[in-house]
């Protein structure tokens, strides 16, 4: 009897297989070690471990890990299947069902040939999840089994978790490499979500003004008002009349934000000035699209936002630093898979 799985899948480490995944509608694994069709191999994984020992002979230490992923991938995955990917360009988590046989894609110059059909059909912000269901998809694997946080994702998503105290139990192997998590996932899903329950409304607009003080400017909230107008102002001089000026709107909000809000922003923005238009969520295709048109306006999303918190963390004052605790840590420097 099979009982309906739950698989999570990278698109590479870079996230170079996301155009296979969204607009093909396919799942893949990176054929790097095994350019063939890996249905040939026989069905046992001493038989995968033998076929990229060839490839991984100076680092025998990653054989079990990488074999074992394909293994699962061709013959423990199955047609029903769910999958969710965590997508790194958007911060979403992408829900879907698988709904093809393991197909081996033979075409020259394509690099993740190894490829199951899926269907997709939920999408949720990580800010939705818990730290642990996120920290669990953290996993350094290309694909592994979904287990201590699955049943949260499937309500989440499908609203029931069908039959998960009866599924296999993860490998020794496969829990062994998932040791190594992507402390970099976690870190940003932390700081977004304490942006998010700490500086809603006015609260945002003192904080970013702390932040382009760290940036080396010189900032001030203009006033507490309605928020389609400027909100800070920022400048290089001490007097504030050296060009160019920048004028600032700030944004909590979850959904992109679109052309028609930034255009009426930038029409406040005079030749001279540099708009700035800040958000936690996103822009939309029109927005992004209108902003390449103006060499005088910049877009900052939520992912750009938690970049530039990491980065000038150090120079914040320390009351935001205690809002947001952050230490610096050492990690092992485990190489990633595929």
């Amino acid at each position: 009897m099979h009982f309906t799985r739950l698989w999570a899948i990278r698109a590479g480490a870079a996230g170079q297989a996301d155009a296979i995944f969204m607009n093909l509608g396919q799942i893949a694994l990176s054929s790097a070690e095994v350019e063939a069709d890996a249905s040939c191999i026989p069905a046992t994984r001493v038989a995968f471990k033998a076929a990229f020992g060839g490839a991984l002979a100076e680092r025998p230490e990653a054989i079990p890990a990488q074999a074992g992923q394909l293994f699962r991938f061709v013959h423990e995955m199955s047609i029903g299947d769910r999958v969710i990917y965590p997508r790194p360009f958007d911060r979403t988590l992408q829900w879907g069902e698988i709904t093809g046989p393991y197909v081996f894609e033979a075409e020259s110059g394509v690099e993740f040939s190894h490829r199951r059909s899926v269907r997709w059909t939920g999408r949720r912000s990580r800010d939705e999840f818990s730290q642990g269901s996120l920290y669990e998809l953290g996993s350094l694997l290309a694909m592994f089994e979904v287990k201590s946080f699955a049943s949260e994702l499937w309500r989440k998503f499908e609203g029931a978790s069908p039959g998960l105290e009866d599924v296999i139990n993860v490998s020794e192997e496969d829990a062994t490499a998932a040791v190594g998590r992507d402390i970099s996932d976690t870190t940003r899903d932390f700081i977004s979500k304490k942006i998010k329950a700490e500086l809603k409304g006015f609260p945002f607009e003192p904080f970013i003004a702390n932040l382009f003080k760290a940036m080396g400017y010189r900032a001030r909230v203009t006033r507490k008002v309605k928020d389609d107008g400027i909100d800070l102002i920022a400048h290089r001089d001490e007097l504030g009349i050296e060009p160019p000026i920048l004028k600032i709107q700030v944004k909590v909000v979850e959904a992109n934000i679109g052309a028609d809000s930034v255009k009426a922003f930038y029409a406040m923005i005079h030749e001279r000035e540099v708009g700035v238009f800040i958000t936690t969520g996103g822009f939309s295709a029109s927005a992004l699209d209108f902003a390449r048109t103006k060499a005088n306006l910049r877009l900052i999303n939520g992912i750009e936002l938690v970049d530039l918190i990491q980065k000038y963390y150090d120079e914040l004052d320390l009351n935001y630093r205690r809002m947001i605790p952050l230490r610096r840590v050492f990690v092992p420097d485990i190489p990633e898979a595929a």
